[in-house]
């Protein structure tokens, strides 16, 4: 905060003797206090209480959050229950065209070879499921992005 106000007060980086009187301490401190601040901590540091916990455990992973696991079983739920008044069939041509199960998208004439139907029957069928679905789309409005 020192420095960002002395290079708007000063247009310059302050020297670390200006700095150290800023705060009212001396330039060794101020120099013992930047080491400090940069000194490498090891993950396998004992942290917490009881220190029995290594700070790499607690670090974030690439595991999803609980919470956004918590969303997207939610969603599924909703999702689920917004195509219910669709037939199996409209269902299943929605859930493969737009990767509903596993986000793989298939396109009309690969859902046509799956179904042994046309791309055009396909192709209707996917109109019709989606008229259906826009009289409830209020039912899914929470998770409509602005």
């Amino acid at each position: 905060k020192v420095q960002r106000e002395s290079f708007q007060k000063l247009g310059r980086h302050a020297t670390a003797e200006e700095i150290a009187s800023a705060l009212n301490i001396s330039t060794d401190k101020l120099r013992e206090y930047l080491t400090a601040s940069r000194t490498a901590i090891s993950l396998n540091k004992q942290v917490g209480d009881e220190k029995e916990t290594e700070l790499g455990e607690i670090l974030a992973s690439d595991a999803a959050s609980p919470e956004k696991l918590l969303s997207q079983e939610l969603l599924s739920q909703d999702v689920a229950k917004f195509l219910e008044p669709l037939t199996p069939i409209q269902r299943q041509v929605l859930t493969l065209n737009f990767g509903l199960e596993n986000d793989q998208h298939f396109n009309l004439a690969q859902i046509g070879q799956q179904l042994n139907l046309s791309r055009e029957r396909i192709r209707q069928i996917q109109v019709k499921a989606i008229s259906i679905l826009r009289h409830r789309q209020s039912d899914m409005q929470e998770y409509l992005i602005d």
